[in-house]
């Protein structure tokens, strides 16, 4: 996927411009930035499903000339957990999102097979969130594209998802991801994007701008270079 002089506007606002960068298969790129800065907007673009200027493309093909059956099944996105009113089981959401593919051997990698039978309104917000990464999966569309991922998990449960996001760009996937932690931004990222919240995005390089100095500037709050991680500053404990 191609980005060429990218410009997203929610409204009035311009929440970024200027992007230019390609999503390459076998690639992670993260989407740093801090609260409200266009990070979700990006990704929504990206999956065509609201208006941007500029241009982007898929193998060559502009985005607003696929169909929508088309591009659904080339990318893939993962966002806010889904509503639960509908009454649908874990497995019966899987199945929606399968097609020929093995819901059970998904649901074991997720760590989901004990709540198959479950009713999705019954999980928390966790159990729900592997559901939904179990799904994406079950996809198995070229392009990934991930909206924080890892929230909601628990730590075993967090690395976890990193693990399996490296294993499927080792398997050729093209992911873009927002996060929120800087160290699992730093365990995955090839490429970096990072938006900052005045109408500017940046990319390139992960280890060219995982740098102390642009980060605190990019969130506003303190970070310190520790044995080579870069990590929030809490200040001193007393």
């Amino acid at each position: 996927m191609k980005l060429a002089d990218v410009t997203v506007k929610r409204g009035e606002s311009t929440l970024l411009s200027g992007l230019s960068c390609q999503i390459r298969a076998g690639e992670v790129t993260v989407v740093l930035g801090p609260n409200g800065a266009g990070k979700s907007s990006l990704l929504l673009a990206l999956a065509g499903l609201i208006p941007v200027l500029g241009i982007i493309e898929l193998q060559g093909r502009p985005l607003s000339a696929y169909h929508r059956m088309e591009l659904t099944a080339q990318v893939a996105w993962q966002g806010d957990l889904p509503p639960t009113e509908f009454g649908l089981t874990v497995k019966q959401r899987l199945e929606l999102a399968a097609g020929e593919s093995d819901v059970e051997s998904t649901a074991a990698a997720m760590d989901i097979a004990p709540l198959l039978q479950r009713p999705l309104g019954e999980l928390s917000s966790g159990e729900r969130q592997r559901a939904e990464l179990a799904a994406l999966m079950l996809r198995d569309t070229p392009i990934w594209l991930l909206d924080e991922p890892t929230a909601h998990l628990d730590l075993k449960h967090q690395i976890h998802c990193i693990q399996m996001l490296k294993s499927q760009r080792d398997k050729g996937r093209a992911i873009m991801t927002v996060l929120h932690d800087i160290q699992q931004a730093m365990a995955i990222a090839d490429h970096l994007i990072l938006i900052d919240g005045k109408g500017g995005a940046e990319y390139g390089q992960a280890h060219q701008l995982f740098e102390g100095r642009k980060l605190t500037e990019l969130f506003d709050a303190p970070l310190t270079q520790q044995g080579g991680v870069l990590m929030p500053d809490y200040g001193d404990h007393k």
